[in-house]
């Protein structure tokens, strides 16, 4: 099953997401991280970012209209995505109580060869996160390979 190559430059519309200390803990707890920097205040507050921050990885929360990009522009069958690699660029901080706005766009799409699968069609979406004041936050890169049955 081929990808639509047309999808490329598709993107979500931009949505506003609180962060919140409850998803931050969310996060640690699932991947058993007790750094103090994402949980504890007093600790945190000591630190060179004056106060709690998400961690690196927290962006990929940032999901909401990506499967709808992926199974509507894309004609991606979800069951056969195989995550590639993921490149994250923080700008500044993402704090608990932070109103932000995500987008996720299609910035490259081709095919590769696997010496395990074969040929295979791939895909990049960038996500960018901003303040309400169009600040950027962060942009992450996913590269997606689907394989055929």
């Amino acid at each position: 099953m081929a990808i639509n190559y047309n999808a490329l430059g598709k993107e979500t519309p931009w949505v506003e997401t609180i962060v919140t200390q409850q998803k931050i803990d969310a996060l640690c707890d699932a991947l058993e991280d007790y750094n103090p920097l994402f949980r504890d205040p007093t600790v945190a507050a000591g630190t060179a970012y004056g106060g709690i921050i998400a961690p690196p990885t927290f962006i990929n929360l940032f999901r909401e209209r990506k499967s709808e990009l992926l199974l509507s522009e894309l004609e991606v069958d979800l069951p056969r995505l195989l995550h590639g690699e993921q490149d994250i660029t923080y700008y500044a901080p993402v704090r608990p109580g932070d109103r932000v706005l995500h987008r996720i766009k299609v910035v490259d799409v081709g095919k590769k060869k696997s010496k395990t699968y074969g040929q295979l069609d791939h895909f990049t979406v960038l996500i960018t996160v901003k303040g309400l004041d169009g600040r950027k936050l962060v942009e992450a890169t996913q590269l997606f390979f689907v394989r055929e049955d």
